[in-house]
Formats: C-alpha cells, structure tokens, sequence
C-alpha cells in the first residue's frame, strides 16, 4: 500500500527552527509500518519569510514586471518547499537508513523510483502548481489509493471560501465557528465547496484545481484531512476527528 501524506512546511518548522520532535513521530510511524510512503513537503513559515525579505528586491531585479516578479517569487516558495523537503529527508535517512530514496522526487507526473526504497520526498514542482496539486499528481502517477493532508485546521467547515473572504477577521472567525462540521464529503462535495479556479490569498481547506483532480479518481482515491496529532490514527483507519473524502 501506497500513502501520499502532504504537510505545510510550518508543522516541522513553526517558527525558523526545526522541530525534531515532531519530524521523529514521523519516522516511527513509517517504520512500524511496511507501507510505502510518499512525503510532499510545503513551504510554510520559512517560506512566507523568504519571499516577504525579497519581495523588494525582485521588483528592482525585474523592472517591477508583475508577470516576472510573481514567477521568481513562486521558484523561491519551491526553492524553499525543497530545502524543508531536503532537512526531514536526511532526519528519515539517519534512522532508517536505506529504505529513504536519497533523492527527491523531482517531477510528480513521472515514475521514476527505482531500487528498493519505501521513503520518498519531495517539495513543490514548478510555479503555478501547489502541493496539494503535487500530492494529487502523485496520486494520478503511481495509482495510489489513499492521500492524507495534515492540516493546520481540524475539520472542514460547511462554508465556502469566497464567502469568508469577504468577511473581516472578526466576522471571519464567527462565521467559521457556527459553521458545520463536515465529517465525510465526496469529491464532488468538495469541488462544489471549493470552486473550480485557484485564486491566490485565498485561503481553502484545499486547492480547487487539486480538488478537480481528485474529483477524476473519485472511483479508487480517499482523502484524509487532519491535524498531524491525529495522523497516527488516519494512517491505521481509525476513527480520527478531521475529515474524509471518499466517492
């Protein structure tokens, strides 16, 4: 069995440092398993550093050109998804050794992973492209069954992200709070919830065209939304407070 488990690069560096403790439940849930593991690392809080500390310069670098400012300013989000992905790797490697490819995946529409390995890595792909869409190209590529986000949120809120975002912070907060909880959804659900276009800012539980793609292997792929303290127990199909899309 295949699992493609994707998380925001603030859940191993929260604050500019990273955090060991976290990335070592990691590694003993892979190896009290035999499963084969695909981790997609994100950017998160290192990210948002980098591209906020350079954002000046590549206006300079490029002549304020919007469509080029924005390009270099997404290679960097990627560049910084590889190093995250880069770091948790080597952590993987040191404790168990040669079951970690020692390369990252580079391109997820491709199958290249040969040898014996049950550990592979990879960051973002290229601009325009999140890693929930690499999660899900992934899953497209090598046929997996199962994909798990871990998310910085608990469950997913009936409440469409178009809506929040006209909201203020406050408001924002109350509307997400009186919002029902959505235990299990299918992919059509969340499609329907999400919307069919990315929108940048705009913050959703997933990434719609991401959303369009699982919508495709709706028939074979179940996706598993939660926070990482509750990932133990989606990994073993357990009962987990988050979400499930199935259907």
């Amino acid at each position: 069995m295949l699992n493609i488990i994707k998380f925001g690069g603030s859940i191993v560096n929260p604050d500019g440092k990273y955090d060991n403790k976290v990335i070592s439940q990691f590694i003993q849930l892979v190896k009290k398993s035999k499963d084969k593991f695909i981790f997609v690392v994100g950017g998160g809080h290192l990210c948002r550093l980098v591209q906020d500390s350079s954002h000046p310069f590549l206006n300079s670098a490029w002549n304020n050109d919007e469509t080029a400012v924005r390009r270099a300013n997404d290679w960097l989000g990627i560049s910084v998804t590889k190093i995250n992905s880069e770091y948790v790797l080597q952590q993987f490697q040191k404790k168990l050794g040669k079951v970690v490819c020692p390369e990252q995946i580079l391109d997820p529409t491709r199958k290249e992973t040969a040898g014996n390995y049950r550990v592979f890595f990879t960051g973002g792909w290229k601009p325009g492209c999140s890693t929930d869409m690499d999660m899900m190209l992934l899953a497209k590529t090598f046929r997996a069954e199962k994909v798990f986000k871990i998310s910085d949120f608990e469950i997913v809120k009936k409440i469409k992200p178009l809506e929040l975002a006209k909201l203020s912070g406050e408001e924002k907060m109350r509307a997400l709070k009186a919002a029902p909880e959505i235990q299990k959804m299918s992919w059509k659900e969340m499609v329907d919830l999400v919307g069919k276009k990315w929108i940048p800012g705009l913050n959703t539980p997933f990434d719609p065209e991401a959303a369009a793609l699982g919508y495709q292997m709706r028939k074979r792929l179940t996706m598993y939304i939660g926070r990482k303290e509750e990932f133990p127990k989606m990994l073993v199909g357990k009962k987990f407070r988050g979400t499930v899309v199935r259907g």
